[in-house]
């Protein structure tokens, strides 16, 4: 018997990333939760800590922000999100760009360094769901919301970078008295901007540089004055050390133990996907070009002083000399001097132009092979330099694999390999077996997994998935990782696909939870309990009815 336990006393939920796809799955559970009534409350009332990730962010910031408000409505808190992100008002991408290359923004914010991720926090500043600095979640005044963590990433020792109002702020290496004085003056964008950054499509921000805007005060310039700050810190998407924030919520759920006790019930909604698409190589090429060495060569043959650049500017000279002297009939023809004039000037382009590239050939050449010195190992040098013997397309065809091999390997392979591990993790603990949910977007969508040869349900739930349901599962499961709508997603309806398939999944795992959770011989609830158990899952139940027969009626009513 677990006497620590009260079900649904205190709920952790952890939102992962993946572009919009995220945020909006992460809006429909987060909608449910404002929905189902557990004793005489909305169960989001007993939501007491949020870990969040790179897209799920972008809602988890807006959201806990909010619900500070004493006034606050979540339905219009709803219709303010959804109105931001709706695809006809949805400007993200495009006033970012905009601002990069507008002058007049990076005067007015000299703190910054110009470049596309802080050209993406500067547009989220201008937003009123991300207004604000994180000193908002110093105190919470919510009764309920009490832990918030927006996770990030490191590059200056590769670990977790959490942007949290209890435990440690950073990390270990990373925290000191300096930047607990400056976190409450870092923006609410700039941390939407540092969870959301994901690798190769954007440079990560610099930290405190980028952060803090007055850096004439003590704190800030004590802090440049230490090593490990003085050219900043990298800070860059928190899904690179745990796309699902499931570390930060079990510290958040420890440390609530050290004082009283752990969280009852963790809520993991994932919107990463088992699938990949699978490395193509490049096609064989048996016609293979010239080598390196000699196309190089030919290239380089050109740049140089050629004696037919000086015989040309000799042509040209004689026969403007040869005309004055009026060998020709005896007199000078105009048309010569012309003629003369345009070889003339050919033959001393060509000359000039020779000699400037012969000379910049040299240094290139030098600075080339002085790098080549300097950066290559010793006892690599032989095997580099024996790719100049191999065909262009040899070497291209190499090249290109390597390049996509290692593009899939960061932005696919490690993070689903960095997600195993995490869930291993989390489900090897036996003490948090029965408090536990993994919602993912592909829960419902009607097809088998990597691990499974057809599509699986909880068949002790009496009413199985529709069909209409399980498309508008597999509609939004099919969502692109992007921070932006086109053309195929607005066809699809995906903004609210998404928000339904969060929704629907939420009670459908809601339902499996407590099922499992009343056949655990280690669990023994108390009477008390066991009512308001028994009839949330009677309004479950009658949700779940009601998505089978329109998936779509939560979302429709909160648009209203």
């Amino acid at each position: 018997m677990h006497e620590d336990f009260i079900p649904f006393k205190s709920i952790g939920l952890c939102f992962s990333g993946g572009g919009y796809r995220a945020t909006f799955f992460s809006l429909g559970v987060v909608s449910y939760f404002e929905k189902i009534q557990y004793q005489n409350a909305s169960l989001a009332k007993n939501v007491e800590a949020f870990s969040t990730v790179s897209g799920g962010t972008l809602l988890g910031v807006a959201y806990t922000k909010a619900v500070q408000d004493p006034s606050f409505d979540f339905k219009s808190f709803f219709q303010k999100f959804y109105t931001s992100f709706e695809p006809e008002n949805d400007k993200l991408l495009k006033t970012a760009i905009g601002k990069l290359g507008n002058d007049e923004v990076w005067k007015a914010n000299p703190h910054k360094k110009r470049s596309l991720i802080n050209a993406f926090a500067l547009t989220y500043a201008d937003m009123d769901i991300f207004k604000g600095e994180f000193s908002h979640f110093e105190t919470p005044t919510s009764e309920h919301l009490k832990h918030v963590c927006f996770n990030a990433t490191d590059f200056s020792f590769g670990l977790a970078f959490r942007f949290q109002n209890t435990g440690m702020f950073g990390n270990k290496p990373l925290n000191n008295t300096q930047v607990n004085n400056l976190k409450n003056e870092i923006q609410l964008a700039d941390i939407v901007a540092s969870s959301s950054c994901f690798p190769l499509g954007f440079e990560p921000l610099v930290f405190p540089d980028d952060y803090i805007k007055n850096q004439q005060s003590s704190d800030y310039k004590s802090l440049k004055n230490l090593e490990r700050f003085c050219d900043g810190v990298g800070i860059m998407d928190g899904g690179i050390a745990d796309n699902q924030g499931i570390g930060s919520m079990m510290k958040i759920s420890r440390q609530r133990k050290t004082r009283d006790r752990d969280l009852d019930l963790m809520v993991i909604n994932d919107v990463g996907s088992f699938k990949m698409v699978p490395w193509q190589p490049e096609p064989k090429n048996l016609n293979e070009s010239a080598s390196i060495k000699s196309t190089v060569s030919k290239v380089l043959g050109y740049l140089k002083v050629k004696p037919l650049y000086l015989i040309i500017l000799l042509l040209g000279i004689l026969m403007m000399v040869l005309n004055s002297l009026e060998i020709i009939k005896g007199k000078a023809w105009p048309a010569f001097y012309i003629i003369g004039g345009i070889i003339t000037g050919l033959g001393l382009v060509l000359t000039i132009g020779g000699l400037v590239a012969g000379i910049v050939k040299g240094f290139v050449v030098r600075s080339i092979a002085s790098l080549f010195k300097k950066n290559v190992p010793g006892p690599l040098v032989d095997d580099v330099l024996s790719f100049k013997k191999l065909s262009i397309g040899l070497v291209q065809r190499m090249l290109t694999e390597r390049v996509s091999s290692t593009v899939l390997m960061v932005n696919d392979i490690f993070l689903k390999q960095v997600r195993r591990l995490n869930y291993r993790l989390l489900y090897s603990d036996r003490d948090l077996q029965h408090k536990l949910i993994t919602s993912t977007v592909y829960e419902l969508n009607g097809e088998a997994t990597a691990y499974t040869t057809t599509f699986r349900y909880n068949k002790n739930i009496s009413l199985a998935p529709s069909t209409l349901l399980k498309n508008v599962g597999l509609t939004a499961s099919e969502t692109p990782t992007t921070l932006w709508w086109d053309k195929t997603d607005i066809a699809k309806d995906r903004m609210d696909t998404l928000i339904a398939c969060g929704q629907f999944t939420t009670c459908y795992k809601l339902m499996d939870y407590i099922l499992k959770l009343k056949k655990n011989k280690k669990v023994e609830l108390s009477e008390e309990d066991t009512i308001a158990v028994d009839a949330l899952y009677t309004a479950l139940e009658s949700d779940w009815k009601q998505f089978n027969e329109n998936p779509m009626f939560h979302v429709e009513a909160l648009k209203q």
